[in-house]
């Protein structure tokens, strides 16, 4: 079933009885804590969710989130794309004493075995789903080599250049100097 708009919260145990599936989008402006990390925030997660009950009768959340995101390159500060593509497997527990109950009986290693604590008998499912798209980040976005900016570029050669020529005339200290103010006039001339 395709859901519009994504539902912030749910309840997991009536989705799990009815073996309920929720395909939808969010836009990424409404993943508060995400947007913090990009660069923009335009475009959306693609979310598809089933609910359902393994063979102890948990109620299991199984499913995939893809999203192209906007990120600052660390080497050459311009915008990247980068692609985000997940795929969960979340057992539901009513409270700590349950969790503590299921990972006890699982013959998964604790390392494969998710578990999410739903009080209430709601699910947060927006932070959930957010959580993961954070969880999937890069650690550091970049741009592959020969995609990243003309004027980082320009400037490695011209200090390559400038170690080459200074050999013992510029100290390590005027070249950087040359090369921040370079930097300075690139970024007043944008």
């Amino acid at each position: 079933m395709s859901i519009d708009p994504f539902p912030a919260h749910v309840t997991p145990r009536k989705l799990c009885n009815r073996n309920g599936a929720i395909n939808s989008t969010i836009p990424l402006g409404k993943l508060l804590r995400l947007s913090e990390y990009l660069d923009d925030t335009q475009g959306q997660a693609e979310v598809c969710l089933s609910f359902t009950r393994d063979e102890a009768g948990h109620c299991v959340i199984k499913g995939s989130a893809k999203a192209g995101v906007s990120m600052l390159c660390q080497r050459c500060l311009e915008p990247v794309l980068i692609p985000l593509s997940l795929d969960m497997e979340l057992t539901v527990a009513e409270d700590e004493r349950e969790a503590e109950r299921i990972s006890a009986g699982s013959a998964d290693p604790l390392d494969k075995l998710e578990i999410v604590i739903c009080e209430d008998g709601q699910l947060d499912l927006l932070s959930l789903i957010e959580d993961e798209l954070i969880m999937s980040l890069p650690i550091v976005a970049a741009h592959e080599d020969e995609k990243c900016s003309k004027a980082l570029t320009a400037l490695k050669t011209k200090a390559r250049e400038l170690d080459k020529v200074s050999q013992g005339n510029v100290t390590g200290l005027e070249a950087l100097a040359a090369l921040k103010q370079e930097l300075s006039q690139n970024k007043d001339s944008k």
